[in-house]
């Protein structure tokens, strides 16, 4: 019989896992960092496909797994996987998918940091990158190159919601061998890219997926030979995300379906009630009839119009006297929650843009996108109502 081990070795040595004839109905979380391997035959295997397991947290872990499984489901993609975050996952689209001398088209109305990402950052590794209007093909057929190898847009744009031709904007980056991917991170559930002709998909799954503005995180999905790119691409340079925050996603898209329904609604319904009030410019939500791609999203667009609305105040001071007027809706510069929050493009996810850039997209000092939860509608327009009755 071996000696017993000294105390100190007892502390150190991790238990081993209990064996049961019955399995968790809720996955558990995988803290581990690393894996114990049985020998070199086994780690062999594993990193040439011959086993299925992990090793290191950086290549894989099962709650990453099992969240990125869920979601290609959703979205009916071949494979998918887990990133630090939404910008982490274009990031590794991105880097799988460009080379020095490659060109990037751009829609308008995207993302100030996705915007920052190409144009600073890859251009200094030679890539190019040119612009385009989402909602109009012929708009993109005229600035692609033989050297254009993707094209990126946003399913709603941020921050004024317009709605990408996603079909159309599919046929023209196929027909001269650009790839196209879709940021639906406004639009979980409302459609499926992947089935409209987009080869990949982007979420930051921070939003509306996990609901409750607790994790950061991000997913790309798509062809699995490419997302298996991706994924080396993801552990080489560090991309990957963790699996706490996976086991917090996964747990927010079981209310998924409930809450984008719920949103939706107050969305509409809030929307309708901006518009007819003096303090408010102009309503940009494509529920509305006055919206420029109204008749597409109604055609396009299934259990809603998305839980985001953008107004316009006027100018950066009848922004900021809304902002601290406002009892119950914070300045919060996300969206998605569970809650109704609000922030401001032109300080915050447009900072860093040039007047230029802001007028090409239609931003302006006061402008303001709300992200509508799950409250009751009558008391957020209860606080809206008598913050907008402060503008004068």
């Amino acid at each position: 019989m071996s000696q017993r081990p000294r105390p100190e070795t007892i502390c150190v040595h991790p238990p081993e896992v209990p064996e049961s004839a019955s399995r968790p109905l809720s996955p558990p979380i995988h803290l581990s960092a690393v894996y114990k391997i049985a020998g070199l035959d086994q780690i062999d295997a594993l990193y040439e496909g011959g086993d299925s397991g992990y090793t290191y947290r950086r290549d894989g872990d099962a709650n990453s797994d099992l969240l990125a499984a869920k979601v290609a489901e959703l979205e009916h993609a071949e494979d998918a996987l887990i990133c630090a975050s939404g910008m982490g996952a274009e990031a590794a689209l991105f880097l799988a998918t460009l080379s020095a001398g490659d060109e990037v088209a751009l829609s308008d109305n995207l993302y100030g940091k996705t915007v920052a990402l190409v144009g600073r950052e890859l251009s200094r590794f030679g890539v190019g990158h040119h612009f385009f209007d989402a909602t109009r093909p012929e708009s993109l057929k005229r600035v692609l190159t033989p050297t254009t190898r993707l094209v990126f847009v946003e399913t709603l744009s941020n921050p004024l919601v317009r709605l990408a031709d996603i079909a159309g904007l599919a046929e023209v980056a196929h027909s001269s061998g650009a790839s196209l991917a879709v940021d639906h991170t406004f639009a979980p559930l409302l459609c499926r890219p992947i089935e409209m002709g987009a080869d990949f998909v982007t979420h930051s799954l921070t939003k509306l997926i996990g609901g409750h503005s607790d994790l950061i995180l991000g997913l790309l999905a798509g062809p699995r030979e490419r997302i298996a790119r991706a994924k080396a691409i993801t552990s080489a340079f560090g991309l990957a995300g963790n699996p706490f925050e996976s086991w917090l996603a996964l747990r927010g898209v079981a209310t998924l379906g409930l809450r984008s329904q719920r949103a939706c609604a107050t969305a509409l319904r809030l929307a309708e009630r901006l518009a007819g009030h003096p303090g408010v410019k102009h309503v940009h939500y494509p529920g509305l009839s006055t919206h420029p791609d109204h008749a597409c999203a109604s055609r396009t667009l299934e259990g809603g119009f998305g839980t985001i609305a953008t107004i316009d105040v006027g100018g950066r001071p009848e922004a900021d006297l809304l902002i601290r007027s406002l009892t119950g809706i914070p300045f919060a510069p996300s969206l998605g929650d569970a809650s109704t929050t609000l922030s401001h493009p032109a300080t915050t996810s447009h900072r860093n843009q040039s007047p230029d850039q802001w007028a090409r997209q239609g931003i302006s000092a006061g402008l303001i996108r709300l992200s509508f939860g799950l409250e009751d509608p009558d008391d957020l327009w209860d606080d809206l109502k008598q913050a907008l009755d402060r503008l004068g």
